[in-house]
């Protein structure tokens, strides 16, 4: 199947897409930029749904069954999603917790064979925490094959508004959105890797 055939594919079958804030901060640049991807994916015919981590217990070795009902409805969430998109901030030069820990609830049966896109986003550099998450989501069998945005020095990027200040940034993350798709038709269509 061609790309063009496979993103008309993803279009008209509705494709799930689950998103991730990985700063868990309402309002944050990650919200922000969350919320501007996945409005161009829903214009793009996505289906999609965008999962809040905060309230997810730390993953601690306990039996499945103990852990609140949150850590069920990520992991359905997670596996009910065809493709993801996660914004990924730095916090001292690495992923933050919160999102490495919501990652570790998951494993192979919830994300393997699927295309996932990650936008970095910090004040600082951008790019330690997209390379983190980026190794874990690989590790579990996720498919990178979209290449990242990474948004350093967000405040000369994206401001206090709701869409970026910076048309190349907005540009790059309409690509994202659009590639995702595409990958997410291929997906469907049996044309990626699977694990």
């Amino acid at each position: 199947m061609a790309a063009a055939s496979a993103a008309a594919y993803a279009r008209r079958v509705a494709v799930r897409i689950l998103g991730v804030n990985g700063s868990i901060r309402d309002g944050s640049s990650a919200d922000r930029a969350l919320r501007f991807v996945i409005d161009l994916l829903t214009q793009d015919g996505a289906q999609c749904e965008a999962f809040e981590i905060g309230t997810l217990p730390l993953l601690d070795g306990r039996p499945d069954g103990d852990y609140p009902a949150i850590a069920g409805a990520w992991r359905a969430a997670a596996e009910a999603a065809e493709g993801l998109v996660l914004t990924v901030p730095t916090y001292h030069g690495a992923a933050p917790g919160a999102l490495k820990n919501a990652l570790d609830f998951l494993d192979v049966p919830q994300i393997a064979g699927k295309p996932f896109a990650l936008i970095g986003i910090a004040g600082g550099d951008a790019e330690p925490g997209v390379t983190d998450i980026a190794r874990v989501l690989r590790h579990i069998g996720g498919i990178a094959a979209v290449p990242d945005v990474v948004i350093s020095r967000s405040a000369d990027h994206w401001g206090a508004g709701d869409q970026p200040s910076n048309k190349s940034v907005a540009i790059a993350l309409a690509k994202v959105a659009s590639d995702l798709m595409t990958l997410c038709g291929l997906a469907a269509e049996g044309k990626l890797p699977q694990p």
